[in-house]
């Protein structure tokens, strides 16, 4: 049985040093991969608020608010994701890895004066026919009271020693009452790592894209989330909410998306304030989904 690992910083780490560190790193090469038990706590972080002003106008959140924007904790604890997958116990060379779920749960609403504790760590494996996913659990309180979690899902691309299976034919797209365009400029990607820190070369420039197996640089899932997020929160008017998404297919930039939504509310007796949108985002032309999920009220 491994060692559990905790790592406590005094400050936020960088993410450009991290990235840099991230080049050089490679997996361990063991066949049997276990996650380590690791952790990762950052004590009283307190969110700056011209960075969360720029979030907001990068991400289409309201600016004008002393609230954070629902996925900005999100920011605040991607140093800590990168700890840990840079840690010398991880099995895995994080350059490579594919962000394919998220679920974001946030229990209130959460002031920029208020100062957060973040805990991060590794909460379990699975092999699938594509690889090995693993999940990494992000906890945020403040004064002991949880007020905010998410789960990110990432996999590690692995060749499968069984014999493929016959091909799952598509099924068909679903039907939604309503759909917003968005125009996404070839500068998106850089734009949003210079508010989140997250510098990943897929998403600065074609070049640094194509050196990873693109044909070009894509749009950040998580700013894909949310916008999302920006667009579709108000409509629940609830601070309380769980937004869960799946990134499917990536977003090449330039480009033009299109988010569909509906809107479904429960006025059961038993649920009456239950209410959710189901949404996916697509190409323009409609035959590629590029994330689906849910965002509801708790």
């Amino acid at each position: 049985m491994t060692q559990a690992i905790r790592m406590q910083f005094s400050a936020t780490p960088g993410t450009l040093s991290q990235y840099a560190r991230a080049l050089l790193a490679r997996g361990a090469g063991q066949r049997d991969i276990q996650m380590p038990d690791i952790e990762a706590l950052l004590v009283g972080v307190k969110a700056r608020p011209e960075r969360v002003a720029a979030y907001a106008s990068v991400c289409g959140f309201r600016t004008q608010t002393s609230l954070l924007p629902l996925t900005y904790p999100h920011v605040l604890a991607f140093p800590l994701h990168m700890e840990l997958m840079l840690h010398k116990q991880f099995p895995l060379a994080l350059m490579g890895l594919v962000h394919i779920r998220n679920e974001i749960t946030q229990y209130r609403a959460i002031r920029q004066e208020e100062k957060l504790d973040i805990r991060c760590h590794f909460s379990g494996s699975t092999k699938t026919d594509k690889g090995l996913e693993f999940d990494i659990h992000t906890e945020i309180t403040i004064g002991g009271e949880k007020v905010w979690e998410s789960v990110s899902t990432n996999l590690a691309r692995m060749r499968s020693t069984e014999a493929k299976g016959a091909k799952k034919e598509r099924p068909p797209l679903a039907s939604f009452a309503t759909v917003e365009r968005w125009t996404l400029h070839s500068n998106l990607g850089r734009r949003y790592a210079r508010v989140s820190g997250d510098s990943n070369p897929i998403h600065l420039y074609a070049l640094s894209a194509k050196l990873f197996g693109f044909k070009s640089h894509i749009a950040h899932g998580m700013w894909s989330k949310a916008r999302t997020a920006a667009a579709l929160q108000p409509l629940l008017h609830s601070d309380a909410c769980r937004l869960t998404t799946e990134f499917k297919l990536p977003v090449f930039l330039p480009s033009a998306v299109e988010l569909h939504y509906n809107l479904h509310e429960t006025l059961s007796s038993d649920q009456p304030n239950n209410a959710g949108i189901d949404f996916e985002l697509r190409s323009v032309r409609g035959e590629k989904v590029h994330m689906k999920g849910r965002i509801e009220k708790i």
